[in-house]
């Protein structure tokens, strides 16, 4: 029995934490738990313990008698996160770069078509988890479970997909996606590393450009 709630548990918060990652539910969102619960196609109780799980990640804040809220976006800890994810994922860019193989490139290359067709056709929610794919089979080809570990520990930080819904962020990254592949492709290790560094740039740059005094994102 204890087996099975933490398995739903589990399952809510990484439905919500999700959810916020790709603006379903918006800074400063009030997240009332019956209708996240049934939004999310999910029981009460687990979602009332994702509330918990994910205020202590700092996506969630609650306020007595304001309740839980889709924590805003402090500036300087977006900074700060961003600034660890150009050190761990340059880094395991460069592992990646040393072991990738000709056939997982041409993997990359299939995902990066793919998100351009859903980026054209408005696909949002095929775009963000073709995009995560994406950045994953990089990341794993530098053969180093603990740094993916890593990676995946900053993205779950932050709501980092709401850039997504900029249409000159979604052209302007599709285009970095390829050109890596390109940089792959002719064995760049110098231009390779120096686009995953500017593709960090740009999204840290178009977040801070569309968060207001309050903390939320101006779309």
């Amino acid at each position: 029995m204890k087996v099975s709630f933490q398995t739903k548990r589990q399952l809510a918060t990484e439905e919500l934490r999700h959810a916020i990652r790709i603006g379903r539910y918006e800074p400063g969102q009030a997240l009332r738990q019956n209708d996240v619960a049934a939004d999310l196609g999910l029981s009460s109780t687990p979602v009332r313990e994702a509330f918990s799980e994910l205020t202590a990640a700092g996506l969630v804040n609650y306020e007595q008698h304001r309740g839980a809220r889709v924590a805003t976006m402090d500036v300087e800890r977006i900074k700060q996160i961003y600034t660890a994810r150009k050190i761990i994922e340059t880094q395991t860019s460069k592992l990646a770069f040393e072991h990738i193989t000709e056939a997982e490139v041409d993997e990359l290359h299939l995902l990066a078509e793919r998100m351009a067709v859903y980026a054209k056709a408005g696909r949002f929610e095929e775009l963000v988890k073709v995009d995560e794919e994406f950045h994953l089979l990089i990341f794993a080809a530098s053969r180093n479970e603990y740094l993916v570990a890593a990676v995946r520990n900053l993205w779950n930080s932050f709501p980092r997909y709401f850039m997504w819904n900029i249409g000159e962020r979604i052209d302007e990254a599709v285009a970095e996606h390829r050109r890596m592949i390109e940089l792959l492709y002719a064995r760049d290790e110098a231009g390779f590393l120096a686009t995953v560094s500017e593709h960090l740039d740009h999204s840290l740059e178009t977040i801070l450009s569309r968060i207001g005094e309050d903390g939320i994102l101006d779309f």
